[in-house]
């Protein structure tokens, strides 16, 4: 969430991001920590929901205005993919975007997405 701010970053990856969109995050089924801030949000609405207001990573993304890359997936069963694609939407400036099959679980076409990947983050850090 820091990249917004920090003038020493010119650009910046994002590989399946994490704490977007907080209240949809809060109702979307999910295992490890989204579940257990689920659990928790669940006895304690009120103080849950102003505590994660500040942080929301797709709320800081529309403050970075740096050439962005992110890697989001299609399924995740740890970090919901509306999320991930929260954050990616509300950035206003250049990104660029590549889709993989799914993130946190194995699948067919991993490592050939994975290796997709590294090449397109070797042409989108070139210039630097």
């Amino acid at each position: 969430m820091a990249v917004a701010w920090d003038s020493r970053v010119k650009k910046a990856h994002f590989n399946i991001p994490s704490f977007g969109h907080q209240k949809l995050r809060l109702t979307l089924p999910t295992h490890g920590s989204g579940n257990s801030v689920q659990t928790f949000f669940k006895k304690n609405r009120k103080a849950v929901l102003e505590t994660l207001r500040f942080h929301d990573a797709a709320l800081a993304a529309q403050w970075i205005r740096i050439p962005t890359h992110f890697a989001l997936a299609k399924f995740d069963p740890v970090v919901a993919p509306p999320g991930q694609f929260a954050i990616y939407n509300a950035i206003p400036g250049e990104k660029q975007l590549f889709v993989l099959d799914a993130g946190h679980h194995d699948y067919p076409l991993k490592d050939l997405q994975h290796r997709q990947l590294q090449s397109t983050l070797v042409d989108f850090f070139a210039d630097l």
